[in-house]
C-alpha cells in the first residue's frame, strides 16, 4: 500500500505493482533514478539498497514479517 500524500509518481507505483504483482516475490533486483528509489523508500514498506549504475534491490520481505504479526 502506498502512502498518497507522498506520491507523484504513477509510473513508479505501476513499476512496484508489476513486478512485485500477487505478494510471491518479495525481492527484486531494479533498475531505478535516484529520486525513484528515495520516493519508493519514503512510499511502501520496503528496504531500497544501492547496487550501482542505478541499480536498487527491493525487499519487502522485511514488511511481510511486520504485517503479519
Amino acid at each position: 500500500m502506498t502512502n498518497q500524500t507522498n506520491t507523484i509518481d504513477p509510473s513508479l507505483d505501476e513499476l512496484v505493482s508489476r513486478c512485485f504483482q500477487g505478494g510471491e516475490r518479495l525481492l527484486r533486483e531494479l533498475r531505478l533514478t535516484p529520486e525513484q528509489a528515495r520516493r519508493l523508500a519514503a512510499d511502501y514498506p520496503a528496504r531500497v539498497i544501492p547496487l550501482g549504475q542505478d541499480w536498487y534491490e527491493i525487499s519487502f520481505q522485511e514488511a511481510q514479517y511486520l504485517y503479519v504479526n
